[in-house]
């Protein structure tokens, strides 16, 4: 008699914590959309689309308005449910919410077509969680309580499966183990997942990153256990810092005692497809390391790191990663080892980061880890550094209650703080990221593109047919474009060719650049110089829209009379510890001040900091306006 296969179902994380952990969260709605069909028919369990950082990068980075993505993701998959990332009381962003916003939030992505919610809490606190749980089955949707997982002398079988009891009792309808780090082993997944399926009786869904190399093999010994369903992203955009290669464990698991319902050549064209798009974000495409055997040593999450070689880019200080790397352990034993899962992996890691660059710990600390330390986020699972503690926040007690408990309804008082926001959608954008939704409004980019905003996935799979084809230079003798002689003369070839050239090919005025070029079955080494015609219209249009926005952005610098490289000294002279934006300036010039009061905040890695005045006296000048970027030691202001 022929033995049934149980089915092991797969979640496709490619169009969330895929791009997130890759690509940091850069992938472009109008890139989901021509594929979008293909992914409906290849019969996933879940699609992973939204949550996590998407919110806020939508915004952000993007200028897409992160509903929006939802409204045409929903409409573009017809038959496969919808799965987000939510933080419980956090939301999708980086501090804890008043529960009405909490509820409203829930309502209105429920109505945007969600079908399942992973919800969890960084320091596995349930408190954090059950609000939102709540919101979730009272829109009669899937609840999947999470346990996010992490290694340390407090976390053991027990302390997980205690934990798992607690999901349950709050209205779980399946369980996640969240290996954020990739830090869990194969025959810890075994036994963990088992003492669950014991004790539970739930369904269970793995999730993991593949940055320690262990990934595959863990879902393999989970399945064993027991487990139901796996996480794993398309190979184009699998690995490294992302999750295990769908098509490695379809064809796995298929021919065993297993089946996913998947048929392995229905994902080669989503493979080919995902490999043209990538080439688009190879700005953001920054981890090159492969397997890192480092993290099981530094416990740090697949997103946390590329995210941090992202931030240390920026802060010109990359060669200083290895530092931070080796200072979160020690951060993260200060703290009371949190999981590093968002927020508390922004809070750790920016707080490592800092140490490292300012070169003394805990000289400047975040505002989220002052509210960390006064329990605003929540129970720390372990013993926090009482000293640390008293060095960050003084003498000030930190809470015991559930944090949201002293978080007074918002959403009416929002209504008024934010009179501009005529929607839910709008307002829940100003409640949860302030300054982004301010900026991203002021740029009038409310509406999508036309082709998200219509929906129109003919269009766009012909845009990404275009605009992912080889480019073609006219070399002829008769062409304006000095490129296209130096073309010709170089290859001595005759008049009237065409050469395809790689799409990557980036050729500026005025500098010479090394170029690959095939041409009748033969790759050419080109040097290009005196380039005077940029080749595609569209880096052109990018290119002018670029100049135009640093034009304006230099016009209302120099409106203020900001000083763009101006480095003040002097103990009276306070400079931008590291680069960032002015969130808010909380003093004005005349204005008396006492050592160590709040001047300003500068938000930096996505994290507040504060400005403190070095000494009691005046304040002389300000010398920068809120919204402003600034760069390290860029003068802020003088006391006298």
């Amino acid at each position: 008699m022929k033995q049934t296969k149980r089915l092991i179902g797969i979640t496709d994380t490619t169009l969330r914590d895929s791009h997130q952990s890759l690509l940091a969260t850069r992938m472009k709605t109008e890139d989901m959309l021509p594929i979008a069909e293909k992914m409906d028919n290849i019969g996933f369990h879940s699609l992973e689309v939204w949550g996590g950082a998407t919110f806020d990068s939508c915004m952000r980075f993007l200028n897409e308005d992160p509903w929006e993505r939802l409204k045409v993701l929903r409409e573009a998959f017809k038959k496969t449910k919808l799965q987000m990332l939510l933080r419980g009381q956090n939301l999708l962003g980086y501090k804890h919410y008043a529960d009405d916003v909490v509820d409203e939030f829930v309502k209105k992505t429920c109505e945007y077509g969600m079908d399942i919610f992973r919800v969890f809490d960084a320091l596995n606190d349930i408190r954090n969680m059950q609000r939102a749980m709540a919101a979730v089955k009272k829109n009669g949707k899937h609840v999947q309580g999470t346990i996010s997982y992490t290694t340390g002398t407090i976390y053991d079988i027990d302390y997980y499966v205690k934990f798992g009891k607690e999901l349950k009792d709050s209205g779980a309808d399946s369980i996640c183990i969240k290996d954020m780090a990739g830090l869990l082993s194969p025959t810890g997944a075994f036994d963990l997942v088992k003492a669950l399926k014991n004790e539970l009786k739930l369904p269970i869904q793995m999730h993991t990153h593949y940055t320690s190399g262990m990934g595959s093999m863990m879902y393999l010994k989970a399945i064993e256990a027991g487990a139901d369903v796996i996480d794993t992203a398309n190979s184009a955009l699998a690995l490294g810092t992302s999750q295990p290669a769908t098509e490695t464990m379809v064809a796995v698991l298929n021919e065993g005692a297993y089946t996913t319902g998947i048929n392995l050549e229905d994902l080669v064209p989503l493979s080919e497809y995902f490999k043209r798009i990538r080439q688009n974000y190879a700005e953001f495409d920054v981890y090159k390391s492969g397997v890192d055997v480092n993290i099981l040593r530094y416990q740090v999450p697949g997103g946390m790191l590329s995210n941090f070689i992202t931030q240390l880019t920026e802060q010109n200080a990359l060669d200083k990663l290895d530092d931070c790397l080796a200072e979160v352990p020690r951060v993260r034993e200060d703290f009371g080892y949190p999981p590093l899962v968002t927020p508390s992996s922004q809070i750790v890691g920016s707080q490592a980061a800092l140490n490292v660059l300012l070169g003394e710990r805990y000289k400047m600390c975040t505002n989220e880890v002052k509210n960390y330390m006064r329990g605003l986020y929540g129970r720390p699972p372990g013993k926090v550094n009482e000293d640390i503690r008293k060095k960050i926040i003084g003498d000030e007690q930190p809470i015991t209650v559930r944090p949201a408990d002293l978080i007074e309804p918002e959403l009416e008082k929002s209504k008024l703080l934010y009179p501009e926001a005529d929607t839910t959608e709008k307002l829940l954008m100003y409640i949860l990221f302030p300054q982004v939704a301010k900026d991203f409004f002021a740029k009038d980019n409310l509406k999508a593109s036309p082709e998200i905003k219509n929906n129109n996935t003919n269009d766009l799979k012909e845009k990404a047919k275009i605009e992912n084809s080889p480019k073609i230079l006219d070399c002829s003798s008769n062409t304006s474009s000095f490129a296209g002689q130096s073309f010709a003369k170089r290859l001595k070839t005759k008049n009237n060719i065409n050469l395809n050239t790689s799409t990557n090919s980036t050729l500026n005025n005025g500098e010479i650049h090394k170029l690959s070029v095939k041409f009748e079955g033969k790759t050419y080494e080109l040097e290009v110089e005196k380039i005077e015609t940029i080749i595609s219209p569209k880096e052109t249009f990018n290119k002018a829209e670029d100049n135009k926005e640093i034009q304006e952005d230099r016009k209302v610098e120099s409106n203020h009379k900001i000083p763009l490289t101006r480095k003040g000294v002097g103990d009276n002279i306070v400079n931008s510890p590291m680069p960032g934006k002015i969130l808010k300036i909380l003093k004005s010039q005349g204005e008396k001040v006492q050592q160590g009061e709040k001047v300003l905040i500068l938000e930096a890695m996505k994290m507040e900091n504060e400005i403190l005045a070095p000494c009691d006296g005046v304040i002389e000048n300000i010398n920068v306006v809120e919204g402003v970027a600034v760069n390290s030691g860029e003068e802020l202001f003088s006391i006298v």
